[in-house]
């Protein structure tokens, strides 16, 4: 028998894979409370509450030696979207230096740990030149890998340091089969018998827990998800709903109705998030598993925030040094995770209910006029302002050098020479009909619409008949063959995304500048 301790332990997803591989979990160390109740009920521990921080780690002693020290210090700390994207990275090495002073004083055999991708460059940095160089030699690997090539139906890249055999945990990629995010779907769909898609289990319909969805996305919820994933002012296009013949794209610890990081999907009327049981799954959790959080929000934290059982059993394969030709997978393990007698709290599934504030920021691009790699046309408000003004712009360069253009009056006069022409009066023709559909239009209507606890769509419709009309313009306007060296002295830059788009673009520059002086320089 090999004998592990799980440093931060979470809800159990080091000691799920302990159990799968024949592994004594001697202690787990975890300080917040549904997560530690989570694992104390699923495994019938009784681990208390401890910061970490606090151990002095002479007093660490157990009755046997401990073969194995893994864990996931906090991550949050590391990560992009903590504190626009600095995250704190001194708070953060406090942990993963309390983790490496206890894999020094155990001395285990081998040890692991897993946390962002993110850190594998902070801890290269810190055990060769900064705080952590005291524990050089204890860190023989660090490496980031894709879960989704261990069999996790979920492409969840982590960073795993440590010093345990990783070689041959990479050769077991081979041997394992990728699991797509719609398998996991299909097999939580209404049967009257359930297969668990990770580990074989079977159960009836009635004995699986939280298998009830959410209320579907609202209109304006749908919208909102669509264009961030689809029509991202910079990053990359996303699919919309998410794709099934794959993994899933990562499960996060949060993510609300209408983020970027909301893994959508369709349902019987329309779109909705994932339920906890699928999140579970995703992640790698059987069927059995139950989720202890006090709301819905806590128990999504929980499964965002675990390492995937999975995961953590092949790592334990090759630190008991499995070779390849006798690797079994998960659904061959000796070991059948029993469902909780004790089920946790019902989550609330309604509409949440909104109240917006009332600087509640608006930014999206103009239909017909999106180009990617950060360059579209966009309405967009300022709550930074006093009176929150509303506008059309133009941006464009990149993620990392993004420039503005104010489409103002100076803009409008200097193309209507060559625009506004009798070949052209249906700019004139649009920028009426605009007008007079949207009489009362202007940056403090906009303003109520968007803060209104209605969830009305009446912003994005104005948005889509802008669009609309850009559509037309484009399909029938007369211009000169000059559109190209115009945009250039306008932007003063030479770029081929905006040389292809030269027409559309001169378009959006002259009707938007319009629109911009008939609707909000009032």
């Amino acid at each position: 028998m090999k004998y592990a301790i799980d440093l931060y332990s979470g809800i159990g997803g080091w000691t799920m894979g302990m159990k799968l591989s024949n592994v004594k979990n001697v202690a787990s160390y975890e300080w917040w409370n549904e997560a530690n109740q989570t694992h104390n009920l699923n495994f019938d521990t009784n681990h208390k509450e401890i910061n970490i921080r606090e151990i002095d780690v002479k007093n660490m002693k157990f009755d046997h030696k401990i073969d194995f020290v893994v864990g996931s210090p906090p991550c949050t700390q590391f990560s992009y979207a903590n504190k626009g994207g600095n995250g704190d990275i001194v708070d953060g090495l406090i942990d993963i230096h309390k983790f490496l002073e206890i894999v020094e004083h155990l001395k285990p055999k081998y040890w692991a740990m897993e946390n962002v991708p993110r850190v594998a460059k902070i801890l290269e940095y810190e055990i060769n030149e900064g705080s952590l160089k005291r524990f050089k030699k204890l860190v023989k690997v660090i490496k980031v890998v894709d879960s989704s090539e261990y069999g996790v139906p979920q492409n969840r890249k982590r960073m795993i340091a440590g010093d345990f055999p990783f070689d041959l945990f990479d050769s077991y990629k081979k041997n394992i089969n990728i699991v797509t995010f719609g398998e996991v779907l299909d097999s939580l769909k209404n049967k009257k018998t359930i297969i668990d898609p990770n580990y074989g289990y079977k159960l009836s319909r009635k004995e699986v827990t939280e298998l009830k969805n959410e209320v579907d996305l609202t209109n304006q919820e749908e919208r909102i998800n669509r264009d961030s994933k689809t029509f991202h002012p910079v990053y990359n296009k996303m699919s919309f709903p998410d794709r099934l013949d794959r993994p899933s794209r990562t499960v996060t610890a949060t993510c609300t109705r209408v983020s970027r990081e909301s893994i959508i999907v369709k349902s019987e009327s329309g779109y909705r998030r994932l339920n906890v049981r699928e999140r579970g799954v995703i992640q790698g959790f059987p069927i059995t598993y139950q989720f202890y959080g006090r709301t819905l929000n806590s128990k999504f934290k929980m499964i965002g925030n675990a390492v995937p059982p999975i995961l953590t059993y092949y790592i334990f394969q090759s630190m008991k040094e499995v070779s390849v030709d006798k690797l079994t997978s998960p659904k061959s393990s000796s070991y059948y995770h029993t469902q909780p007698e004790y089920i946790g709290f019902e989550s609330n599934l309604g509409l949440p209910k909104r109240k917006y504030p009332s600087k509640r920021k608006f930014k999206f691009a103009v239909p017909n006029l999106r180009y990617g790699s950060g360059v579209r046309f966009e309405l967009s408000n300022d709550p930074k302002s006093e009176k929150i003004p509303w506008s059309f712009k133009f941006f464009y360069g990149n993620s990392k050098n993004i420039k503005q253009i104010a489409l103002d009056k100076e803009i409008k006069n200097s193309l209507a020479p060559i625009v506004n022409t009798t070949k052209n009066e249906i700019f004139t023709d649009f920028v009426k009909k605009i007008e007079k559909d949207y009489k009362s239009i202007n940056s403090d209507s906009l303003q109520a619409k968007w803060t209104s606890s209605q969830l009305n769509n009446d912003v994005f419709n104005f948005l889509d008949d802008v669009g609309n009309c850009v559509e037309k313009i484009i399909e029938n306007a007369d211009l000169t063959n000059k559109e190209t060296s115009l945009v250039k002295s306008i932007l003063n830059e030479e770029n081929k995304k905006i040389e292809l788009n030269s027409k559309s673009i001169l378009i959006g520059f002259y009707f938007l500048s319009s629109l911009n002086q008939k609707l909000f320089s009032k």
